[in-house]
């Protein structure tokens, strides 16, 4: 018998609790031992506010037991777990999607392009087969292009989702039964109870689209609870999130430069083919010195202007100058400091 099995033996279980609650009330190194061997077999690295501490209560000795035998699966699952949310969120690059299971309202006239149709994959196939003419007058092209990666059938998909959907529900109920199946502790205030929070409405949700056959928020919803189970990007997303209120000081300068500068152009070019090319409106203006911003339009954006007179240079080069160099650069100058400071909080805890 591996060490393994005989660590989660339901015999060896009420002994092991045995040990340690008396370990508890002597005095000595007994205790540090029991807690260094819950760290090495895998059941919790110490009992902590907010979890369920099995050899502390010798009353409830059936919830002891469970709890102990679901916290070390909990640890052994959560690999798994987490792959189970991998393959949900990837589901979404190889299913139907919800959009065209039903196409009836897409007004699609044209059949297939090979004449065929399957109900396995809804009104996908007929959409992803269709061919015609797009609006660049270039005939005989894919209408939806896919890149064949529609691999999975309406069927196949849901056994997958579903199938994930329950091991991931199991999981949840055995980090329920390992807080001793106390509500209070499974959703302990702070980190704890947001993310059991979010697992269990996340759950709720793709069980009930299963049922009513309602796909649509899926994709957000694998995201979401994929997100939940990955540590390392909640540290990240957290960092993101605290410089956000460092960042609102360049970000709203930016801003103003851009109103300005796109009222100031409007008035600029009225009336002229620059105008109405990319300043025909505050919105319009705001919007090309916003692509302008990025340099995806520059500076072919002022090429209409600067053709019928060079000074029109210096509205465009003083906007970059103080946009692009000086105001963006500010921007990832505070975000690269904020993450500076937190990698230095995360090696000094």
């Amino acid at each position: 018998m591996t060490e393994s099995t005989h660590l989660l033996s339901s015999k060896r279980i009420p002994q092991s609790i045995s040990e340690r609650q008396r370990a508890l009330k002597e005095s000595g190194v007994g205790k540090a031992a029991h807690l260094i061997k819950d760290a090495v077999i895998g059941h919790q690295e110490a009992p902590y506010e907010g979890y369920y501490d099995p050899y502390e209560n010798e009353q409830s000795v059936t919830r002891n037991n469970i709890s102990v035998i679901c916290g070390r699966l909990v640890v052994r699952l959560r690999g798994a777990v987490t792959f189970s949310s991998w393959v949900l969120f990837m589901l979404t690059f190889f299913e139907p999607p919800p959009w065209c299971r039903d196409s009836s309202n897409l007004l699609l006239d044209e059949g297939g392009h090979d004449g065929t149709y399957s109900h396995e994959y809804g009104d996908c196939k007929q959409l992803f087969d269709a061919y015609g003419t797009t609006e660049d007058g270039e005939e005989n092209q894919e209408l939806y292009p896919s890149s064949n990666s529609m691999w999975l059938t309406i069927y196949q998909s849901k056994l997958i989702e579903l199938v994930c959907v329950c091991f991931i529900s199991l999981f949840m109920a055995f980090a329920f039964a390992d807080d001793g199946f106390v509500l209070r502790l499974f959703f302990y205030p702070g980190y704890k109870r947001w993310t059991h929070a979010i697992q269990c409405i996340v759950l709720v949700c793709l069980l009930t689209s299963a049922i009513f056959d309602n796909t649509t928020c899926n994709p957000f919803l694998r995201m979401l609870i994929l997100g939940t189970f990955l540590r390392k990007f909640q540290l990240e997303l957290w960092t993101f999130l605290k410089m956000i209120p460092e960042m609102m000081v360049p970000l709203s300068m930016l801003a103003i430069v851009v109103v300005f500068y796109a009222w100031f152009g409007v008035v600029i070019f009225y009336d002229s083919p620059q105008g109405i090319a990319s300043f025909p409106n505050l919105a319009e203006g705001m919007w090309s010195l916003w692509i302008c911003v990025t340099t995806a339009n520059y500076p072919d954006v002022m090429m209409p202007s600067y053709n019928e007179h060079r000074g029109v240079a210096l509205y465009f080069i003083s906007f970059m100058v103080l946009s692009f160099f000086y105001l963006m650069n500010l921007v990832l100058a505070i975000s690269v400091n904020a993450y500076d400071d937190s990698i230095e909080s995360r090696k000094s805890s």
